[in-house]
């Protein structure tokens, strides 16, 4: 029980599950640093994302403001008459989200990302280098975090998986349309721990996962 030295003397980080995507802003809170939104799948929206997926999808990276990242997923996305509808839900789901996290971040422009992932990029357990992160996993597996009390932080950058997580069994992982703001480490918040958290294993079973990311 030599992790349990690390937790005397501080309050732990929270991991927070909200009712409702205004109440994402949580993430404010100096020792939550894990938010997230439950919501059931749309059926149309899912049909375009298997269109999208089947039509080898380029992607969108963006940076973008509130006024020009209506028409960034237009000009990105099908033209394709014969999925316009599935196609304006899923741009307003997006936009719904990205709105959501400008309110939150107060910024005038942030990164957009959207794409296809194939491969297991980030497979260690790690932290970000961001203020604030939001992921949605539109199809295939989820973002996996694990809460505080179950890593070893001395082990985050020299470390392997192995050394990191106390027990594997306590590793979450979001759903598909689940919507997370993850709280990062950056110079401008010190003594503030981000989550610890990695991309699934996908590519030996050749899974696919469309991913939403907004960075700030």
């Amino acid at each position: 029980m030599r992790w349990l030295n690390e937790l005397v003397g501080r309050r732990q980080f929270c991991q927070v599950e909200v009712d409702q995507m205004n109440d994402l802003a949580l993430i404010h809170d100096p020792y939550v640093n894990f938010v997230y939104y439950k919501r059931p799948i749309d059926d149309d929206i899912e049909l375009f994302i298997w269109y999208l997926i089947e039509n080898d999808f380029n992607g969108i990276s963006e940076s973008v403001t509130p006024h020009n990242v209506a028409k960034t997923l237009a000009a990105r996305l099908s033209n394709d008459d014969a999925h316009l509808l599935w196609k304006r839900k899923f741009m307003q789901d997006i936009l719904n989200i990205t709105q959501v996290f400008f309110n939150i971040t107060k910024a005038q422009q942030i990164q957009l990302i959207l794409k296809v992932v194939s491969d297991d990029a980030c497979r260690k357990f790690h932290t970000d280098a961001y203020d604030l992160r939001l992921l949605c996993t539109y199809q295939g597996s989820g973002t996996e975090w694990i809460e505080d009390r179950y890593v070893n932080q001395k082990k985050l950058v020299t470390g392997s998986n192995k050394d990191i997580i106390r027990d594997f069994s306590k590793v979450k992982q979001t759903e598909p349309f689940e919507v997370a703001i993850l709280k990062g480490e950056v110079p401008s918040r010190p003594g503030g721990k981000g989550i610890v958290h990695r991309s699934p294993a996908i590519q030996q079973l050749g899974g696919k996962r469309l991913l939403l990311r907004l960075d700030f």
